[in-house]
């Protein structure tokens, strides 16, 4: 019956795959498809998966090892696991590697495993499978380990994440050094946004140091880091796979758990199936909103510029505005016809002739007749007479009448219709007045019917064609007045009704767009809606499932030594690495060098002609004397650098903690007479310093402050703010310092504050009072101070301040040596790569190599074979980046502070070697240029001797060759100039700045894919896109800057060149006129660099935003050709803003560096002078005044050779 049931259950599990397979591809969901088609072969085969996840190097195989009991998997302190490697039980032992593309390759028992752990480490492998036939896993439970999810490899990523949904048990491993890493809060974080059953293991505990935290304060520390993330897993255990006994290992409790879950696995599965199905629709419910979004994008940008208020009036407005158009266009002819219409009307009611009138037209028509005659005498004329003056009655009663009748009512009118439409131009409104109807007395008379009789019926007759003659004059001048309006009002119509069109045509826009959203997510909830409904298809996939998978299981190649050969592995280095050596020149005596210029100083100082040369005698005697040195020490965060530090100072001064701590410069210098022994000068920001490191922070929140209070009003609203990123986060560190501390520092910024030694350890560990900082001088005495170092322990190379590149960049240029510290089993960072391509970049500019590598924690290793194994490979990584022969140690500063097991750190190895280089290396330099103004000094006396032993005739002539000789070099040395210098300096930064371009532009694809990667762009959100557009231009951008930071060092290099040559030149002149000149070593020093600005940062991201169209979704844009398309869409926009930033950057570095070489030109004509003119004075002297000669002989007597 229990079997029944759980059969029942898994065929109920199988079923609801099936269907959500069926509605995932009738979707279009190609991931989900995939994540189904794992899940059903895990709910056929009954598969219970533990996988183990985390960054690499954290002990995740060696747990794996552990648990099963022998050695599974390859485990190693550097990358290993570059697939998914799956290990369980089976009949037979076997392993099967799993390619993209190709048919998996399949290793039969007996096999070396040997050759598959190579496959382990191949990175074109995509998964390897291995069953164990006496394996103590119990049938149906899966291990699973994964690739360190601090991998670069896109490939690697996505497959790690797509199998980590199968997963019934999810253990993310971390090393002890690691946990405050800000992947580990995003990575654990997006685990469980995906619904995993999650316990984090902090592993490696062995390397906690309670003296310098208390393992409880450690642990409530990384509970709290997790918590603040949002990241609340099933569980966190604390674990050592090398001391199993230690008090707080929770190994055991591991064991426990993964036991239980073991024995109980199919209860597990019940639930976690249940899980993963929940997952997979939340997922594609997600998929569809973004598919959704992507597809309603281009309609919710129409409607955008809408006010919701518009929008619920947008279908109403459609309406109206299309009711408008249709009476617009009618207007003109609904004008027109009103017009006429109203015209007649008016015209039809004029009453044109009265009884008056008519009365008038009765007498002028009479008059008209052919027998009308007027007296007897003088009748013709008196008749004519008679006939005009009744015509003109006449003709004034009608005028008085149109005028009454007509002109009036047309002028009312005709105003009146152009009022209609707002026609109110001047020129219309003087036509409108302008309506009359105007007539010659000829209509009165013409209109007479010859013939006809004066009767009352004519006299109506005549009366009615006149008012009608009228009329149609009226007519005519109304028509010209229409046609004239008509002309006006289509005008006007037709711009209303291209305002109305274009309002139309963006209304219409805008209620389709509101439509199709609306049709949209109607189609897209039916389509959310259905995602669990039967298909009725489900059987007849399971059965074709089914074949698949065996034919699937089948399918394989069998591995033999002959056919098949795991992928070559590139050599990690290809020279030995270079280990310490003892120089076998001979040991340069400074002692006595030293005693030799002192010697020198005291015979000659008050000799005239040898103040000068004493004076740089004395110089460089007491840098031989009091020799200084300045060590930089660079490492990214939790690289073991102030423990390091630590052991070099022989005491715990700086304080060491797993955790981070805010960024400041701390120099460890040798006490002086002002500042004894624990003695520490604190420099605090001023308060622009402060306020800009502030602004920098708030503006990754999006807000702004104009004063310190102002930001600390606005913080704590901001601290509610969890953070998305590490970049938040880390801001949100800041942030939360600099509240902390801000009333008990705010008073004191700008301030150098004196304190102890204690009190120093504050300033450096507490982040509310190191947030304040900008340096620290800490005085302190020991054997390593005592040499004359000063050691400066620079923020990592992860910090967040902005200056700090800068000022790194200024320590690697005029640092006497660089130490760079990584950890023993810690990944080079994205910053550490950086800042290791910046010292490859300027490695070969320097004298000397000054560089030293720094493997720390090497007591975490189980053999010999082990270091060398990990030794080789920083060589390899540190040859990557450009360091050719670097220098690399390997030490253990835990145990270099202790005194028994001093020897075992190989501290003391590196320190010979170290010591060597400041003794010998660097001495070698300064005695070099002591020894040649020493020789200058010898030389000079024997020529004064010479000149002095000779004869008074010799002595005139040779004196007047002096002054001679000494006037011709003044004036070759007023006429120098380094103009000739400029056009060389401007041709090599000219053709250096080409290189920077090519190299920067080199590495453009790899700065596209860290930032266009699948962990940033799981869907279509703009949002996403926005940001890895901003993380490629601060990426490329940054490159710039420190390219051109590099260049500017070979730039210096070339200028100093010139300025050698030129002395060269000038020596040899001078030499031509005076051969006995001697001139003194140049000093040429340029110490301060050009500042860069990062390039593109205030470029218009309007034109490469219009690259987004080529991101459809993730799928297409990593799997088909979107990537490289964008890729080179952004590089071609780019290219011509980079081509101007480094157009602008060559004109102020040629300014910069012409600026420099002018002065400092200047100073060698200036120290050329002195040198001559001290010369000339000695000479001239040993001419004129004999009784120094012996004085002279016993001098150089006593100087010797």
């Amino acid at each position: 019956m229990v079997k029944a049931l759980e059969l029942s259950v898994k065929e109920k599990q199988l079923h609801r795959a099936l269907v959500l397979l069926e509605r995932f591809k009738e979707h279009g969901d190609d991931i989900r498809v995939n994540k189904t088609n794992k899940l059903l072969k895990k709910i056929h085969d009954n598969e219970f998966i533990t996988a183990f996840s985390g960054h690499f190097s954290a002990g995740k195989s060696t747990m794996i090892n552990t648990l099963i009991g022998e050695q599974i998997l390859p485990s190693s302190p550097i990358p290993t696991s570059a697939n998914l490697v799956k290990v369980h039980g089976a009949e037979e032992d076997f392993a099967k590697v799993y390619y993209h593309t190709e048919r998996p390759l399949y290793f039969q028992a007996p096999y070396d495993f040997t050759t598959v752990k190579e496959f382990c480490k191949n990175g074109d492998v995509t998964e390897i499978e291995i069953g164990k036939r006496d394996s103590l896993l119990p049938h149906g439970v899966t291990v699973m380990d994964t690739p360190g999810v601090d991998s670069t490899d896109d490939a690697h990523r996505i497959s790690t994440e797509s199998a980590l949904h199968l997963a019934d048990l999810v253990f993310y491993v971390m090393d002890y050094n690691h946990v405050q890493s800000e992947l580990n809060f995003m990575y654990t974080k997006n685990l469980l946004k995906h619904g995993v059953k999650l316990f984090l293991i902090i592993n490696q505990i062995d390397k906690h140091n309670n003296a310098e935290l208390s393992f409880p304060e450690f642990k409530q520390s990384a509970i709290d880091s997790f918590a603040t993330w949002g990241v609340n897993p099933a569980g966190i255990y604390f674990t050592t796979l090398k001391e199993l006994e230690h008090p707080e290992n929770e190994f055991k409790a591991v064991k426990m758990l993964i036991d239980e879950a073991f024995e109980n696995h199919d209860t597990w599965l019940e639930t976690t199936i249940e899980a993963a199905f929940n997952r997979l629709i939340d997922e594609h419910k997600k998929w569809l909103n973004e598919e959704m979004k992507a597809e309603a994008e281009p309609f919710e940008e129409v409607i955008s510029v809408y006010s919701e208020t518009e929008l619920a009036d947008i279908f109403s407005k459609e309406q109206r505005l299309k009711g408008n158009k249709k009476k617009l266009a009618e207007t003109v002819e609904k004008w027109e016809k009103n017009f006429v219409s109203e015209r007649e009307s008016l015209l039809k009611n004029a009453y044109l002739m009265p009884f008056e009138t008519r009365a008038l037209a009765e007498q002028f028509l009479i008059s008209a007749q052919p027998n009308f005659k007027l007296g007897l005498f003088f009748s013709k004329k008196k008749t004519e007479e008679e006939r005009k003056v009744r015509l003109d009655n006449f003709a004034s009663s009608v005028r008085k009448q149109v005028e009454s009748q007509i002109d009036w009512h047309l002028k009312q009118w005709a105003s009146e219709k152009l009022a209609e439409y707002d026609l109110n131009s001047e020129e219309l409104q003087l036509k409108a007045q302008n309506l009359e109807v105007v007539f010659d007395d000829e209509l009165l008379t013409n209109t007479i019917k010859k013939g006809a009789g004066v009767n009352g019926e004519y006299v109506l007759n005549y009366c009615e064609e006149v008012a009608d003659r009228i009329k149609k004059i009226a007519r005519v001048k109304t028509n010209q007045f229409k046609e004239t309006v008509i002309l006006v009002l289509k005008m006007q119509v037709e711009n209303e009704m291209s305002t109305i069109q274009a309002e139309l045509n963006q209304t219409v826009k805008a209620a389709n767009a509101l439509r199709s959203l609306i049709e949209l997510e109607k189609t897209y909830e039916e389509k959310a809606t259905r995602i669990t409904s039967p298909t009725g298809n489900e059987r007849g996939l399971l059965q074709g499932l089914q074949a698949d998978w065996e034919i699937a299981q089948q399918d394989v190649q069998f591995y033999t030594r002959e056919s098949v050969q795991p992928a070559e592995m590139s050599p990690v280095i290809a020279d030995e690495i270079k280990q310490p050596n003892t120089n076998s020149e001979a040991i340069i005596d400074i002692q006595e060098m030293i005693k030799k210029l002192e010697r020198a100083i005291s015979h000659l100082k008050e000799e005239k002609g040898f103040k000068r040369i004493t004076a740089q005698l004395a110089e460089k005697a007491s840098r031989l004397k009091e020799r200084n040195y300045t060590v930089a020490l660079f490492g990214a965060f939790s690289a073991g650098k102030s423990s390091f530090a630590n052991a070099l100072l022989g005491k715990g001064v700086l304080p060491v903690s797993p955790n981070p701590t805010t960024a400041a410069i701390n120099r460890i210098c040798p006490p002086t007479i002002e500042n004894k022994h624990g003695t520490a000068m604190v420099h605090l920001k001023n308060e622009n310093q402060m306020l800009a490191d502030i602004a920098q922070s708030l503006s990754i929140f999006g807000y702004n402050c104009l004063s310190l209070d102002d930001a600390y009003n606005q913080i704590p609203n901001i601290l509610a703010h969890l953070g998305d990123d590490s970049t938040e986060k880390i801001h949100l560190s800041f942030l939360a310092a600099f509240l902390g501390g801000f009333q008990s520092y705010k008073d004191q910024l700008g301030m150098s504050l004196t304190t102890n030694l204690e009190d120093f350890q504050g300033f450096v560990g507490n982040e509310t009072q190191s947030c304040f900082v900008e340096t620290i001088d800490l005085f302190y005495d020991c054997d390593f101070t005592r040499q004359g170092i000063t050691l400066v322990d620079t923020p990592g190379a992860d910090s967040i301040n902005a200056r700090h590149t800068g000022v790194a960049f200024d320590f690697i240029k005029n640092a006497d040596a660089i130490l760079f510290v990584t950890y023993y089993n810690h990944a080079f960072s994205k910053a550490d790569r950086e800042f290791l391509i910046q010292l490859g970049r300027v490695k070969d500019a320097f004298e000397l190599d000054k560089m030293f590598f720094i493997v720390n924690a090497i007591d975490l290793a189980s053999s010999k074979e082990e270091i060398n194994e990990v030794l080789d490979y920083v060589h390899g990584e540190l040859t990557q980046n450009g360091i050719r022969f670097p220098k690399i140690f390997g030490i253990s500063s835990k145990l270099a502070l202790n005194q028994e097991s001093r020897m075992a750190s190989n501290i003391d190895t590196f320190k010979q070697e170290f010591d060597h280089f400041l003794e010998h290396e660097l001495t070698k330099i300064a005695v070099q240029s002591a020894e040649a103004d020493y020789n200058r000094v010898l030389l000079l006396l024997d020529e004064l001797i010479a000149s002095a032993s000779e004869d008074e005739d010799k002595k005139v002539q040779r004196k007047a060759d002096l002054l001679a000789s000494q006037e011709t070099i003044n004036s070759l040395l007023l006429e120098a100039d380094p103009e000739k210098l400029s056009s060389r300096l401007s041709q090599e930064i000219k053709e250096l700045l080409f290189y920077v371009k090519q190299r920067v532009f080199y590495r453009f694809s790899d700065f596209f894919k860290e930032a266009f990667n699948p962990a940033v762009l799981r869907n279509n959100n703009r949002a996403h896109l926005k940001k890895a557009l901003e993380e490629l231009l601060d990426s490329t951008g940054y490159d710039f800057a420190q390219e051109l930071r590099a260049t500017s060092l070979r730039i210096e290099n070339f200028a100093k060149k010139l300025l050698f040559e030129r002395f060269a030149i000038m020596e040899k002149e001078l030499q031509s006129i005076k051969r006995e000149i001697t001139i003194s070593q140049m000093d040429i020093n340029f110490v301060d660099t050009p500042d860069f600005k990062l390039a593109f940062e205030e470029t218009d991201r309007k034109p490469l935003e219009g690259t987004f169209k080529y991101f459809k979704n993730p799928k297409a844009f990593f799997e088909q050709n979107e990537k490289k398309i964008m890729g080179e869409a952004l590089q071609k926009i780019l290219v011509p803003i980079a081509d101007q930033y480094l157009n602008d950057e060559q004109k102020k570095l040629q300014t910069y560096y012409q600026k420099m070489i002018n002065h400092e030109f200047s100073k060698i004509v200036t120290n050329i002078s002195s040198d001559i003119e001290e010369q000339y004075e000695a000479w001239l002297q040993a001419l004129s005044d004999q009784g120094k000669l012996s004085e002279w002989i016993q001098i150089r007597s006593a100087l010797g050779k």
